[in-house]
């Protein structure tokens, strides 16, 4: 039986755990198969069948409802999905349905800031006090040090205040004001630059800056600066423009029970706002990657710092730069992003020895993003 997510169920357990972005799930109901384009390379030629056969075999193994991946090379792309978009009625899952992404966000939005350092607009080392003066700390804090989880802003997500209001007002509309106070009222939780921790409330505030210092809606700046130029035509902010509504569900198990509940409407994304609101496909991931990494999305100076790593306490990703995670994979080190949200499991990274990038969406909260793309990059392991 699938339920709705009411406030006296256990889906408040995803705002102490995930943070919007840290750790994704799954169970599968029905599998959907979804190949190779007839013109693609020979490399995804001989991995379509085993990747496939991984992904589907994936979806049953970690309780997902459905997953969609997508695997591109130089010269090729693999797209594949498994399991069920939603649980009632069964429906399949497509490699091209749009899904939330959470914390996957923050790359997009690392970069409007680096071109626009790059452009002379923005001081990566300039205070957040020159925008938000009332900000605790914000004579000290820098951008970069937002960029990077440095700057000791409180996790406004971890707040009781902003978890109660969750539950009692489902589907409430946030303002990025009411998220900058709640996480205000509990800063520092340490001294800007003292150590790494991450907190949504800092790219909230990024959110802040880069709409004062561009004059224009942060939805727009993506659109214009990433997502127009890369035709990623699956992707937008939601909550913040107009986008087509979401037909994949978000899920997760009722502690109680092991019911399926419905947790798509459970919070608005505006909860999440420039810290985690965008819904993009698998494939649409899988290019803004490569594009970063492979193509002129940065300029080297950029990247270079986008890829100076500070040293986290998370042994599968022990280094985050801006926007950033370094992450431990079978194929090497991969730098991307994962990201969690109500209903919502997701992780997307380039391999900078295979060149090649990898993008998992999975429609559960809570799914271990990196054990389930480890099984598919086991299979290019082996190649």
């Amino acid at each position: 039986m699938l339920r709705t997510h009411t406030a006296d169920s256990p889906g408040r357990l995803w705002m102490v755990t995930h943070r919007f972005g840290r750790r994704v799930l799954g169970v599968a109901l029905l599998l959907w198969m979804s190949g190779c384009d007839k013109d693609e390379g020979p490399v995804c030629e001989r991995l379509a069948p085993r990747l496939q056969r991984a992904l589907e075999v994936t979806v049953q193994a970690e309780d997902l409802p459905g997953a969609t991946a997508s695997l591109r090379f130089q010269d090729c792309t693999w797209r594949g999905s498994a399991g069920v978009s939603t649980v009632e009625p069964a429906t399949g899952l497509k490699a091209e349905d749009r899904l939330r992404v959470g914390s996957i966000t923050k790359s997009f939005v690392s970069v409007v800031a680096l071109q626009l350092q790059a452009e002379g607009t923005l001081s990566l080392d300039a205070p957040l006090a020159t925008w938000v003066p009332d900000f605790p700390r914000a004579d000290r804090i820098t951008v970069r040090q937002l960029l990077n989880h440095t700057s000791g802003a409180f996790n406004y997500t971890d707040s009781q205040a902003f978890l109660t209001q969750a539950e009692s007002s489902p589907g409430k509309t946030w303002s990025a004001e009411e998220l900058i106070s709640l996480g205000a009222a509990a800063s520092p939780s340490f001294e800007p630059g003292a150590r790494w921790e991450y907190s949504n409330t800092n790219y909230i505030l990024l959110g802040r800056i880069l709409e004062s210092v561009t004059g224009m809606p942060l939805a727009q700046q993506l659109r214009t600066r990433i997502l127009v130029p890369l035709d990623l035509d699956s992707t937008g902010l939601e909550g913040a423009e107009p986008l087509p509504p979401l037909t994949v569900r978000g899920h997760a198990r009722d502690t109680r029970d092991g019911a399926w509940m419905d947790l798509t409407d459970f919070i608005h994304p505006s909860a999440a706002g420039a810290a985690g609101a965008l819904s993009s496909s698998a494939d649409d991931l899988s290019a803004f990657y490569q594009a970063l990494f492979e193509r002129s999305l940065l300029a080297p100076a950029q990247l270079a710092q986008m890829t100076d790593w500070v040293a986290t306490p998370i042994p599968d990703m022990p280094g985050y730069g801006l926007g950033l995670v370094r992450a431990v994979t079978p194929v090497g080190p991969g730098h991307g992003h994962d990201g969690g949200i109500p209903g919502f499991s997701a992780l997307a990274l380039y391999l900078p020895e295979r060149k090649a990038s990898l993008a998992m969406l999975t429609n559960r909260e809570g799914a271990d993003v990196l054990r389930v793309t480890g099984r598919l990059l086991e299979v290019l392991a082996t190649e």
